[in-house]
């Protein structure tokens, strides 16, 4: 049996074009300067892809994926896993969305 891989919760996304599963960890180094595209339909990524939403002029998490695999508004406090990963809270990933 394979090891499920450790992801961390606030990296955690759906994509807002398609709602596949996706991981700022899956990302290539090279793309953390350029337009991140989802693995499945190949659309480009913004902030809403991984629970972000413009408040004025903050820029603010709202949603956290789920253990359902569904946007949630309330933060998952336990560690969860969803298929070949096993999530991580607290999950901390710092993203700056242009």
């Amino acid at each position: 049996m394979a090891a499920k891989k450790l992801v961390s919760l606030g990296g955690l996304g759906l994509c807002e074009h398609c709602g596949t599963l996706i991981t700022v960890e899956d990302m290539t180094g090279d793309a953390m300067d350029s337009e991140w595209h989802c693995p499945k339909c190949a659309s480009v990524l913004s902030g809403l892809s991984f629970g972000y939403e413009n408040e004025g002029k903050e820029t603010k998490k709202v949603k956290w994926v789920g253990p359902e695999e569904k946007w949630v508004l309330e933060k998952p406090t336990k560690d969860f896993e969803l298929g070949n990963w096993s999530i991580q809270t607290p999950g901390y990933i710092i993203c700056q969305w242009a």
